[in-house]
């Protein structure tokens, strides 16, 4: 019997309506799409709104892709998620000061989302809140989501070789 132990990934986000949900769908769908095991996705926000389902438009966007966000109830990270997390992906640098405001010693497995596959910059860019915007706004955000996802895949994914 393996002895592989799961890996959590936490994306955070503002309300933990559209971004930080976007990416936990996204992930999971390439996660199932990659046949990966032992990962486990989930996201919050540090101003969540507990309870409330994903912005309409985010969930349009990610039906149009083929990927349920239909399900979702937003939470507000807690300390206790941070401890808990193997991975907290951050959308904007706030956030990623929030988590180490809740948890300093989280600062080791905490990252900008962007800084996967950005090989160019220096700064890790935030990705932007489409929250309130037109739908134009969530496709955006969904596809630039999803490129950095794709970049964070491929890195699970020899994780879970080298791990084996």
């Amino acid at each position: 019997m393996s002895s592989k132990r799961t890996r959590s990934v936490l994306f955070v986000c503002t309300g933990n309506l559209c971004r930080s949900p976007m990416a936990e769908v996204i992930l999971k769908d390439r996660i199932q799409k990659q046949g990966l095991k032992g990962i486990q996705v989930s996201s919050a926000g540090t101003w969540g709104l507990e309870g409330e389902p994903a912005a309409k438009h985010a969930i349009r966007v990610c039906a149009d892709r083929g990927i349920d966000l239909s399900g979702h109830v937003a939470r507000r990270l807690t300390r206790e998620m941070v401890e808990e997390s193997d991975l907290l992906l951050a959308m904007e640098m706030e956030h990623f000061q929030l988590v180490l405001d809740l948890e300093p010693e989280a600062f080791s497995k905490t990252r900008m989302l962007s800084s996967y596959g950005v090989k160019q910059s220096r700064i890790d860019p935030p990705i932007r809140d489409p929250y309130g915007r037109p739908k134009k706004a969530y496709v955006s955000c969904f596809e630039e989501l999803a490129r950095y996802i794709d970049a964070l895949v491929e890195d699970l994914a020899s994780e879970t070789e080298d791990a084996e």
